[in-house]
Order: C-alpha cells, then structure tokens, then sequence
C-alpha cells in the first residue's frame, strides 16, 4: 500500500491519470482508483495485496 501511494510517475503529473497508480488516500480513508478519464474511486476497508484491515487516515500512528 505505502509503495503505490507514495510512488510518483514521471509521465502523468496527477496519479489519477496514471495506469501504475491504483490505491488513493480519499475521504479519511483509500480507495482503489477508476481509470476511466475522471477521478472515481471505489472506497475499500482491507488492503487489496495482504487483506489486512485498513486504519481510517485520522488514525495512522505517528513514528
């Protein structure tokens, strides 16, 4: 998760027009990306690669 949300693209400036960016930090929490040419997500709770539960974004742990 930390890796496709953190990585950048060299081609496309917004992520949402990227096709290797498929996770997005929406609303308090994520959301897999719609890649039809706008900026739909569909929300999701549990990480798409691991199934492990996602926190909401208030409630990330601070290092």
């Amino acid at each position: 998760m930390a890796y496709d949300l953190e990585q950048i693209c060299a081609q496309h400036t917004d992520r949402y027009d990227c096709p290797d960016a498929l996770v997005a930090q929406i609303r308090g929490g994520y959301g897999l990306i719609i890649h039809d040419g706008g900026r739909g997500v569909i929300m999701i709770s549990y990480c798409p690669w691991c199934g492990t539960e996602l926190p909401e974004i208030g409630d990330i742990p601070s290092d």
